[in-house]
């Protein structure tokens, strides 16, 4: 049994504090998000693309500002594809480094989140955890 076996809690408090820099990192993106992404905002695949997509490989992630947000965060408005956001936005803090053991879990108490709200089962966090958003994977291209 893993050390969640009862669940957890979280619910998104849109902070953006896992949106937001300080360090450079990767917010991965299939085809698809990027398609909804680009429907939400009105731009052609093709525009969306040269716009906020950057090749890693043979994946894609969304490019960021200067200081490390999220291109799609607004200080104002929070995510502003929040409906559409990419799976590894969707399932934070569910991800494999995370769930490791409590210790691991404990280093996102900066989440205002985390511990708090809906309920999820073991079950559907490991689910969550082995979709192809988790941090640690590249989606395919």
């Amino acid at each position: 049994m893993s050390w969640y076996e009862k669940g957890l809690r979280f619910t998104c408090t849109q902070c953006g504090k896992c949106c937001k820099g300080p360090e450079p990192g990767f917010v991965w993106v299939t085809r698809d998000e990027i398609a909804a992404i680009a429907k939400r905002l009105d731009l052609t695949e093709d525009e969306f693309g040269r716009r906020y997509v950057r090749r890693i490989g043979a994946s894609f992630s969304l490019v960021e500002r200067a200081n490390h947000d999220c291109i799609f965060w607004d200080d104002a408005k929070g995510c502003t594809v929040y409906e559409d956001r990419p799976s590894q936005c969707r399932t934070f803090p569910f991800w494999p480094e995370f769930l490791i053991d409590r210790d691991a879990w404990k280093k996102i108490e900066w989440c205002p989140g985390k511990d708090k709200g809906r309920h999820y089962k073991a079950a559907e966090i490991d689910r969550l955890a082995a979709g192809d958003g988790a941090t640690g994977a590249k989606p395919d291209a």
